[in-house]
């Protein structure tokens, strides 16, 4: 059975450790597709963790779609515009709506989040049926679903503004090691980097490495390009706050 934590959906919330007042509804909404996955049998070998995972990174997919913050529309329009179609692996459908929901962005979501431990076909016919389970459950409360609050409130920022610096640097950190959009390819790109963050605390010890830590996940944030499109978290956030 899938547990999914009140810390580990409120840590991939961005203005965690605050707590808003949508996010009870998407903690439910995300132990009920946890549930249904268990109940449904479909991909029975990805483990426990994996599909945590992905059932945050799905919540989080439909928070951004219901809350109209811009990172899925973003994505679909420069994939579109770099590669004429909004996905990577599939074919736009006929009943594909540019930034609603959709069966096929479920699939995609599920793909990449999954597919960073474990080996799987973009156009396994059990990925698409778990999208389709996913989505019957999501499409009955799209309309009523509440608009995540602290999602709208981060994303107001200017980064061409110095006073919003803060807020700015704020949105970059969520949205590489947190938001379901970049997340994989952080982790990845940290696992990499894995042996400098032991040499450090090696050096140092636990306590006294923490700055050295977080300077190294900067570092990391700056040079890594992240996501379903190879871009900088800078890159990302100009075409968000564009769109």
């Amino acid at each position: 059975m899938t547990e999914i934590t009140a810390r580990d959906f409120m840590e991939r919330q961005p203005t965690w450790p605050l707590v808003a007042t949508t996010d009870r509804y998407y903690l439910a909404l995300a132990r009920q597709l946890a549930h249904a996955w268990d109940e449904s049998l479909l991909l029975d070998d990805i483990d426990d963790d994996s599909r945590r995972d992905g059932v945050l990174a799905v919540v989080g997919y439909f928070q951004d779609i219901v809350a109209d913050a811009g990172l899925w529309r973003t994505f679909t329009r420069l994939h579109s515009e770099l590669h004429g179609n909004p996905l990577p692996h599939y074919r736009r459908s006929d009943d594909y709506v540019d930034a609603e929901l959709n069966v096929d962005d479920l699939r995609t979501v599920l793909y990449y989040t999954l597919a960073l431990h474990h080996h799987l076909d973009p156009q396994d016919p059990q990925l698409l049926a778990l999208a389709h389970v996913f989505h019957t459950l999501l499409d009955e409360v799209y309309v009523s679903a509440p608009a995540p609050v602290d999602l709208q409130l981060l994303l107001d920022v200017d980064p061409g503004d110095e006073n919003d610096a803060r807020r700015t640097y704020d949105l970059a950190y969520w949205l590489f090691w947190k938001s379901y959009l970049l997340r994989p390819w952080a982790e990845a790109a940290a696992a990499q980097a894995h042996a400098e963050a032991q040499r450090i605390i090696a050096r140092c010890g636990d306590s006294d490495a923490t700055p050295l830590l977080h300077d190294l996940n900067d570092r990391i944030m700056a040079r890594t390009a992240a996501g379903p499109l190879p871009l900088s978290v800078g890159r990302w956030i100009e075409e968000i706050v564009r769109d």
